[in-house]
């Protein structure tokens, strides 16, 4: 596939990219037209991608291969579904991924003629489900918006002071074979006594830092306001998209309301008024399930047969 992402070789983005790809465009804060650049001094936002490939045969006719590949080069973060996992993601509707349905144009990085079709066929995906997912991910945010907590604060800072002391960087806590050697002149039990502590650092970061992975930048904003503002601003926006999809069975992933999420990720929220509109959001969401006109469920039969299309239309099988 002719395709090279901006900034890097062409083996970078074979390394980066499935075989087979039938899609591939933005997710996340380009998606939504809520991206930062680096050149910002607040920007805490990656590249995020979004692909959609066809396994190869022996992955439908045997063992079965990967169906997840997940990579990220410097600013890049690219996740690609096989196809059949990505329509049993469809079905339930996860946001994730059905906003690469509605993706906008401008969004879209290549898209192949069954690529195409799938999206065309995306009505098939539309449901009450909606409901259920939508506000599901949300609680999740809400959450890890406030899990980490002025003890947890208290507990990394202290660890985050030693690190320092002994020259180590907390964003990248693995001492150097010259940092060691320092610690061995000092006694013979120095070296097991910091890799304790890198261990202990980056267990309580893994747990109080969204799920392990979170920029300097990012970190210093949470510890600043005392709770994640990007989560923050994802429960926000899942909460009005969900909204807004059992009410009209379109999904809006290109946000009118872009500027306002990003004055919630930048902090200009506090805690209160975050939870309050999440709170009026959740009621209205509520409403809107109960009044919709979507489905109950989506065409389970129909994107089965669409997948079996995709897949033999791929690989030239049935034709005569």
């Amino acid at each position: 596939m002719p395709l090279q992402l901006p900034n890097l070789s062409a083996e970078q983005t074979r390394e980066l990219l499935p075989e087979n790809l039938i899609f591939l465009g933005y997710r996340g804060s380009i998606a939504h037209d809520m991206y930062v650049p680096k050149n910002d001094p607040n920007s805490i936002d990656d590249k995020d991608l979004m692909g959609i490939f066809v396994a190869p045969l022996e992955h439908y006719l045997g063992f079965g291969r990967e169906d997840i590949k997940e990579r990220f080069i410097g600013e890049w973060d690219v996740v690609s579904y096989e196809l059949r996992k990505f329509m049993g993601l469809l079905l339930k509707c996860n946001p994730n991924v059905l906003s690469l349905l509605w993706l906008p144009e401008r969004h879209i990085l290549f898209e192949h003629p069954l690529g195409r079709l799938l999206r065309q066929n995306r009505s098939l995906f539309v449901s009450k489900i909606a409901y259920p997912s939508f506000t599901g991910y949300a609680v999740s945010q809400l959450k890890r918006m406030t899990h980490f907590n002025q003890d947890a604060q208290r507990e990394l800072y202290a660890l985050e002071s030693e690190l320092a002391a002994h020259g180590i960087d907390v964003n990248n806590p693995k001492p150097t074979q010259a940092q060691r050697d320092i610690l061995l002149e000092r006694g013979p039990f120095q070296g097991q006594r910091l890799d304790a502590i890198v261990t202990q650092y980056q267990a309580l970061s893994r747990k109080y830092y969204a799920g392990g992975y979170m920029g300097a930048k990012r970190k210093e904003l949470v510890k600043k306001l005392g709770f994640d503002a990007k989560n923050a601003a994802h429960l926000i926006r899942l909460l009005r998209m969900g909204i807004e999809f059992l009410r009209t069975g379109e999904l809006k992933v290109a946000r009118d309301d872009a500027q306002e999420l990003l004055s919630i990720k930048r902090g200009e929220w506090t805690l209160e008024q975050v939870k309050v509109e999440a709170e009026r959001l959740f009621g209205a969401a509520e409403q809107a399930h109960q009044d919709s006109r979507l489905p109950e469920k989506p065409d389970s039969v129909k994107a089965e047969a669409l997948c079996l299309r995709i897949i033999k239309e791929f690989h030239g099988l049935g034709k005569e």
